[in-house]
């Protein structure tokens, strides 16, 4: 099995954590500056949350954020 290192790792492994201040974490990474590659970090370890709490949270960003993190 592959294993993921830097940026991709970290938010890998907020992201399986799936509290809500693990999904504020990557989300704060989220910005207008962001490369494209870290967008795709971003979407790819939400992708990962399996917990309520965490996928509660997404919602949130999802209805009640800015543009960028919709």
């Amino acid at each position: 099995m592959f294993e993921f290192t830097g940026q991709l790792k970290d938010l890998i492994d907020k992201a399986e954590n799936g509290h809500s201040i693990d999904i504020d974490y990557i989300m704060d990474k989220l910005t207008v500056d962001s490369t494209l590659a870290m967008t795709r970090y971003i979407d790819f370890a939400l992708s990962l949350v399996k917990k309520t709490e965490g996928i509660m949270r997404i919602e949130y960003y999802l209805f009640h954020r800015t543009l960028i993190k919709q």
